[in-house]
């Protein structure tokens, strides 16, 4: 009996999902041709309920188990097609478990649909252990025949076989055992973690007269309620307007300490859970902490490697830091002559008066060009420019939210992937900014879908302004999104994605950021409420700033980086949440801090990025060295762009990210770019 093609399941698994008849399985390319264009069809994100929802994952489940199933029984010499229908067998767990499962749980309005999108990465995670842990299944794929293989599909077969080594296949049945419940109860902390903290908003009210120094557009969207008072919450939008620009600085103070404690003290056994599974799973797999089994496949490599990075960074952005202090503490003393410290809650809104006291610049002149529809607008302009691509309305897109909008790529009229923008805050919804993969292909019409979510302020210059920072952060976060999509491949398109080194991941998005400090590319669409484009001489003020805050930034981040290894680096038990942050902060930290505040309770990234949230700082050395490519050749050059383009996001992950990198930089990258701006943010600064 001829063996049922999985590349055909794959595709006719998700158009059945929703249906109680029987999965009926296609051997041929035609039928599964048909079959991915169903799946196009029925790509599910606004479902009727919660309960169609989960029919929806449960078929999927069932299929994917029957993938498995088939794959890992099969006899005679494996080849090609074996790795193929393993591609698209993790398709189908994507598509829906990790694709629509995380759009519910991450961003749709009803509370029951959020759960039923739990409940499916649950289910589809506790598959993913079964099927990583398939001696069978491992022992078909080792025996694929090489030579059938080209050397990108072998190099993502040796990736393939590695996770499943990593996942602990070769270990005996007890331990395997022991592995998949691990497993199973780490997915469901991670979520409990995330629902905590969506969750975790919190509202105080004030008084009108409290808002004095904030914008007129921050006032005007918050109207006091029947008492007269003004509700400000924990999302973004609400509390770093207030950080940066409210003169009173007891509403800073008790703003960001509500900011800091949210979560607490509910997240953290979530958080504590997490540490002791992860260092038991370690062990069972020869390691003797989790930071270093979570770095063994990153380009660091191992933590030893990882920490001197930091603390090279450290050396080199320490100066500017202190120096960054000293001209904070001399601006207090203008309205505070006895002050001795700079506290953390003034140190957003020091900056902003020194930017005006020794630049001439004030941010909220900058807030007044950057809409967020222009904003919008302006970065998909970008992107058409840089990329010679075209972005035009995804009609009929099925969306979970009103506030969502639709889009499809384009390259020489050839559609090339879709994407979803939900961009403003709302109850429940994700609390901060990232790009979420739907479909990475061949579903889905042959091409990716992806979406972005963030939390910024909605509409025009009414309601919607941006701080450029902000506008800086939704280029960052594009950059996932156009990475996920040029990424594409015409096969194993899965496989080519999912372990792209994530100290590299963050690059492509840090490099990006660069053009909005571009004149010419502002000026396509930072336009004040009259049309007026932003100034020029105004932009280089901006630019002539920049670096404010660059050094004392960047111990924050090592702050982050230091407490995120070392949580992970030796056993739970020698982990004291609050004093070990609170160590990290008072060795990077110049500012004074406020009391009994948890921020380690609202770090999410503890749990995503664990024990290598210092990717972010090895990432922007790549991507200040990445950049130089531009620099040399200017910012709109098409070759740059493309050969950028084709060497560094196209491949994905079918290549080490270092052969990547010096395939465009025609050498290997360093740290030396990173380290001179730096160096350079702690010389004086000229007064214009």
């Amino acid at each position: 009996m001829r063996p049922v093609s999985l590349i055909a399941l794959a595709g006719a698994v998700l158009a059945s999902a929703c249906s109680s008849l029987p999965l009926q399985p296609a051997n041929d390319a035609a039928a599964f041709a048909e079959s991915a264009a169903e799946l196009t069809r029925s790509l599910i994100l606004a479902p009727a309920s919660a309960e169609a929802f989960a029919e929806r994952c449960d078929g999927a489940h069932r299929s994917v188990a029957q993938m498995r199933d088939e794959l890992a029984a099969r006899s005679g010499r494996a080849g090609r097609g074996d790795l193929a229908d393993y591609d698209a067998m993790r398709q189908v767990m994507l598509a829906v478990g990790f694709g629509e499962g995380s759009i519910m749980a991450e961003a749709h309005p009803d509370p029951a649909l959020r759960e039923a999108g739990d409940a499916c990465q649950q289910k589809m995670s506790d598959l993913q252990a079964s099927i990583s842990l398939s001696r069978p299944l491992f022992e078909r794929l080792q025996s694929i025949d090489r030579q059938d293989l080209s050397a990108r599909e072998a190099f993502l077969l040796e990736q393939v076989l590695e996770d499943f080594r990593r996942s602990g296949v070769d270990k005996d049945a007890a331990t395997r055992a022991r592995i998949e419940a691990l497993n199973t109860e780490l997915t469901e902390l991670s979520l409990q973690w995330g629902k905590a903290l969506r969750e975790a908003r919190q509202t105080m009210l004030v008084k009108p007269a409290a808002l004095k120094g904030l914008p007129a557009d921050y006032i005007a969207a918050r109207k006091p309620n029947a008492q007269g008072l003004v509700e400000i919450s924990t999302a973004y939008p609400d509390v770093y307007p207030i950080l940066n620009y409210a003169h009173s600085d007891s509403l800073r103070r008790e703003v960001l300490q509500m900011f800091r404690n949210r979560g607490y003290p509910d997240s953290v056994p979530i958080l504590r859970a997490l540490l002791e599974k992860r260092h038991e799973f370690a062990g069972l797999l020869g390691y003797p902490n989790w930071a270093d089994y979570a770095l063994a496949n990153k380009m660091a490599g191992d933590p030893d490697r990882a920490q001197a990075f930091l603390d090279r960074l450290e050396r080199a952005a320490r100066p500017a830091a202190q120096a960054e202090y000293g001209e904070l503490l001399a601006t207090l003393r203008q309205i505070q002559p006895q002050a001795r410290s700079v506290p953390e809650w003034s140190s957003g809104y020091l900056q902003e008066r020194l930017r005006r006291t020794t630049y001439a610049l004030n941010s909220q002149e900058v807030r007044q060009y950057f809409a967020y529809d222009n904003v919008r607008d302006g970065i998909i302009t970008l992107i058409q420019d840089l990329f010679a691509v075209e972005v035009r309305p995804w009609k009929d897109a099925p969306r979970w939210h009103d506030s969502v909008t639709a889009h499809a790529l384009y390259q020489n009229g050839e559609l090339i992937g879709r994407f979803y923008l939900d961009m403003h805050p709302r109850d429940g919804k994700f609390s901060h900014a990232a790009a979420f993969p739907i479909r990475l292909g061949p579903t889905s019409a042959g091409v990716p879908v992806a979406a972005l979510m963030c939390n910024f302020p909605a509409g025009g210059h009414d309601t919607g302004l941006m701080e450029h920072s902000q506008v800086e952060t939704f280029l960052h976060e594009f950059g996932h999104l156009i990475h996920m999509l040029f990424s594409a491949q015409p096969d194993f398109q899965e496989l080519a994605m999912h372990e792209l080194e994530w100290d590299f991941v963050e690059a492509p998005s840090q490099m990006l950021e660069e053009w909005v400090w571009d004149y010419e590319t502002l000026a396509k669409f930072a336009h004040n409420s009259k049309g007026q484009v932003i100034p020029r001489p105004l932009v280089e003020k901006m630019i002539a700033a920049r670096n404010v805050g660059l050094g004392m930034g960047t111990l924050r981040q090592l702050t982050y980086a230091n407490v995120s290894l070392n949580y992970y680096n030796r056993p739970p038990g020698e982990v004291d949440f609050k004093a070990m942050w609170d160590e990290m902060e008072q060795r990077f930290g110049l500012l004074e801090r406020l009391p009994e505040v948890h921020q380690y309770a609202n770090f999410g990234h503890l749990d995503g990025y664990s024990a290598f949230y210092y990717t972010y700082q090895w990432s922007l050395a790549i991507a200040t060295d990445l950049f130089s490519q531009f620099e040399a050749k200017g910012l709109r050059d098409a070759a740059t762009a493309q050969r950028y383009r084709d060497t560094v996001l196209a491949p994905g992950s079918s290549r080490p990210a270092a052969e990547l990198v010096r395939d465009f930089l025609g050498r290997d990258w360093s740290v030396d770019a990173y380290e001179q701006q730096l160096n350079e943010a702690s010389q004086p600064q000229p007064v214009l």
